[in-house]
């Protein structure tokens, strides 16, 4: 398997949850523990990205300081900015992003999708109606990062923006993924208190495994 780190981004605004939803606690422990749960055995770095200092001491009540990075001062908070700090401090070719509420994701979900970005700069999961999951995606960090930050110098925003313009992508279509995650819980995330229940449920639960 590629060398790979993984950046789970924390940095975005939780209204319905204070004083973060990353740090809402799910079947004993922060909501964003159990995504690292799910990835630490496949990545060669996890470390956590937010959006300030006052959230970098949040956080480290949890997670080890030196493994939270944050936001360049003065930089608006959103997702392309949460990436590219990620890329800016990952120590590998590849950087997976994930997104700090989606704590269901499968396992086989990394061997898959890293074993198709080699010679790619991007692989993106893909749903039959074309939307996409750049928050789900692995990059080559390198190019990843000079392409982030160009669309912010042109005060583009969108993830989006990224993959447009980061050269050859590769698409796994997530009805692919249905073979071994037949209810694509990978993409399972958090926007509501009634979320957070639901997730808390599938927790308590043994993993499905085919």
């Amino acid at each position: 398997m590629l060398s790979v780190s993984v950046a789970i981004l924390a940095g975005g605004r939780s209204d319905r949850f204070k004083p973060s939803k990353a740090l809402a606690q799910v079947a004993g422990k922060p909501l964003f523990l159990h995504v690292v749960d799910a990835c630490e055995a496949y990545a060669t770095e996890v470390f956590i990205v937010v959006h300030s200092e006052a959230d970098r001491d949040l956080f480290s009540e949890h997670y080890p300081e030196e493994l939270i990075v944050t936001d360049a001062v003065n930089e608006p908070r959103c997702p392309l900015v949460g990436a590219l700090t990620a890329f800016q401090h990952a120590k590998t070719p590849y950087t997976q992003l994930l997104p700090c509420d989606s704590p269901l994701i499968h396992e086989m979900y990394f061997e898959i999708l890293w074993s198709m970005v080699e010679n790619h700069h991007a692989a993106v999961p893909r749903w039959p109606n074309g939307w996409v999951e750049p928050l789900h995606s692995v990059y080559a960090t390198e190019i990843a990062r000079e392409v982030a930050s160009k669309c912010l110098e042109e005060n583009k925003s969108r993830m989006q923006c990224l993959i447009d313009n980061i050269g050859r992508v590769i698409y796994l279509s997530t009805k692919a993924l249905e073979r071994f995650d037949t209810k694509l819980l990978t993409f399972t995330n958090v926007n509501t208190p009634a979320d957070l229940n639901r997730i808390q449920r599938s927790l308590r639960k043994p993993r499905q495994r085919k």
